[in-house]
């Protein structure tokens, strides 16, 4: 995966592997200016591809 699934897949890789996890929380501004990077295909990347990592083998 690219982009913002890189680290749904690496989290769950992770933990697939015996790792304990520990989530910190961070705090986004709201944007001031511009246009979110956010595309159709980032969402599509993640949505089917965090379905696709539950069928994967390690």
């Amino acid at each position: 995966m690219k982009g913002y699934g890189f680290q749904i897949e690496m989290k769950y890789t992770a933990w697939k592997l015996g790792f304990k996890l520990k989530e910190v929380p961070i705090i986004f501004t709201n944007r001031q200016k511009g246009t979110s990077k956010m595309s159709g295909g980032i969402f599509g990347e993640a949505f089917w591809g965090v379905i696709a990592l539950r069928f994967r083998r390690f």
